[in-house]
């Protein structure tokens, strides 16, 4: 899984205010040297005047394009009669624009070898067209079209709603769907974590086209908008573009405000739930964690390399090489507030208090007795071994940039993600398992046959 959704979602006690990084009409250029990812990255940077942010980066070693469009809007900025409207207007945003006719611009880029999709979370949404690098421009002016005039219209609202409540439907009919809905409920109280980024059937009907234009024009607005494109173009023909596209939208000034903290977790919070479609038991337990603009969410990074980062990771060899379970997944799931760090596995009912029981043991024996300084060295060369390769797609290159820019706060988290992975020490791995992980503040949730 690329390394932005895996930190995103798998889709924090502090979030500070997004970062002005860029001063208005300021012009930087940044140049990382690193031996062990490009030897030579550059990543142009602009605020347009509107206060649309354009990140560019120029790659001669592709022949292809992406282009990205990202808004510091998510789920978890929603009011109570807006939950699931930020997954519903990325539906919304597909049905035609004022410049094109609905389905025209993906028939467009389907014809040019290109695809195109979008992607809505917690934190974020963003649009994005992948395409040969002699149609960059095309594939800009489209999301152009597509994330500042479409059309929103009544007709289109009540269209779309039938489908996504049928999305929503499918996503009920999936057990596991409601295991983590009953996690995430369990471990937020405060911030809207807790809700489900698809929304409830009732705030879904109730949509209407005062309510999606109201919520798009106050949040998908230029000071919330970050434009990257990355591939085999020339950096001056893109920023140019952009200017004279989104570069000219007007709107309000929006700066996606700070998402509440939890209050320090002192007590475990457990529940069992029971279905008759299912054979397996699905079990998930998770601690708070720091947010994704800490320091810390490096150390959270190289941790879960260590623990069930693949097939040498420590609890792979303890739990699914010797057959305890079907599967074990986990690691640290970051969000602008309160993240988790979780881990989530698959096995027999009769087998759960034995699998927890390693589980628990393994952290605190790495607590007690310290973390080995090889094993630390050797996960996080893996990570940034993957790095190299997942960069070799632009698309990679496009969502991690975006991801940085528009949720945490720093373009730097993405250009020196290595660096300072490299700088994770054993004392700060041990830290973290002291600070946050104990035996009575984790939040449990299993999923049994009934």
């Amino acid at each position: 899984m690329k390394r932005f959704l895996r930190l995103k979602e798998k889709e924090v006690k502090m979030i500070s205010k997004i970062k002005n990084i860029f001063t208005v009409g300021c012009i930087m250029v940044y140049t990382v040297f690193s031996q062990n990812l490009l030897a030579d990255q550059k990543v142009y940077i602009e605020k347009l005047d509107n206060g649309v942010t354009a990140i560019i980066k120029e790659r001669d070693d592709t022949k292809a394009v992406s282009v990205q469009v990202w808004f510091g809007v998510g789920s978890v900025f929603e009011g109570d009669r807006e939950r699931g409207l930020s997954h519903f207007l990325e539906h919304m945003l597909f049905n035609g624009t004022k410049f094109t006719k609905p389905g025209e611009i993906e028939a467009e880029i389907e014809k040019k070898g290109g695809n195109i999709n979008a992607a809505t979370s917690y934190d974020f949404t963003y649009y994005y067209i992948e395409i040969a690098a002699p149609f960059w421009e095309e594939g800009l002016t489209y999301l152009y079209y597509m994330t500042t005039a479409p059309l929103l219209s009544e007709d289109m609202i009540k269209k779309e709603k039938p489908i996504v409540l049928e999305e929503l439907n499918r996503h009920l009919d999936n057990p596991k769907n409601r295991l983590w809905e009953t996690y995430n409920k369990l471990a937020y109280k405060v911030s809207n974590y807790k809700h489900p980024v698809i929304g409830y059937r009732k705030t879904i009907e109730n949509f209407n086209k005062k309510l999606v234009s109201d919520y798009f024009y106050s949040h998908y607005v230029p000071s919330n908008t970050y434009v990257i494109v990355v591939g085999n173009i020339d950096k001056d023909d893109v920023l140019l573009k952009i200017k004279e596209t989104f570069g000219t939208v007007k709107g309000k000034k929006y700066t996606p405000p700070p998402v509440p903290l939890e209050k320090s977790q002192r007590k475990v919070r457990s529940k069992v739930i029971k279905k008759d479609q299912i054979t397996r038991s699905y079990v998930a337990i998770g601690w708070q964690a720091p947010p994704v603009n800490s320091k810390e969410s490096f150390t959270a990074t190289v941790l879960e390399e260590i623990l069930v980062g693949g097939r040498t990771s420590i609890l792979y060899q303890k739990l699914k090489e010797k057959g305890l379970v079907q599967a074990i997944y986990g690691g640290y799931l970051a969000h602008r507030g309160t993240s988790q760090f979780l881990f989530y596995f698959v096995t027999d009912e009769k087998l759960i208090d034995e699998v927890k029981g390693i589980i628990f043991k393994t952290l605190n024996d790495l607590k007690e007795n310290g973390i080995d300084k090889d094993l630390l060295e050797n996960a996080k060369k893996k990570i940034v071994n993957r790095e190299v390769f997942a960069r070799e797609e632009v698309s990679h290159d496009a969502e991690s940039l975006g991801y940085a820019a528009s949720v945490v706060g720093d373009i730097y988290y993405d250009i020196e993600f290595t660096e300072r992975i490299k700088k994770v020490s054993v004392d700060d791995v041990e830290n973290f398992l002291k600070n946050y992980i104990k035996d009575n503040n984790y939040t449990e949730v299993q999923l049994l046959p009934e």
